[in-house]
């Protein structure tokens, strides 16, 4: 297992908040946002990097046989990710 890492001030780094403005831009509304990560982003973290880590759409029972995610959303949330990848580039 690896652990839940933390950058201290990385609430506040270019990457958190362009992330942030670009679910608002698509539309998302209180979009949460956690000082730590224990997913695909504690790796780059443990080592000093920032990283986050956002999902397409609403799904639940993560990495179950039970996992399930509805479709219709996903379209938007696939929207989301290209728009924050080319946003992202300019860092």
């Amino acid at each position: 297992k690896v652990p839940a890492a933390q950058i201290p001030g990385s609430r506040e780094s270019f990457t958190v908040r362009m992330a942030e403005a670009v679910h608002r831009a698509i539309g998302f509304e209180n979009v949460p946002i956690g000082n730590s990560a224990s997913n695909n982003a504690n790796i780059p973290l443990l080592a000093g990097l920032p990283a986050i880590s956002t999902g397409c759409g609403p799904c639940g029972g993560d990495h179950s046989l039970g996992e399930w995610c509805h479709i219709e959303p996903f379209y938007v949330g696939i929207k989301k990710l290209i728009l924050l990848e080319v946003m992202l580039t300019g860092n």
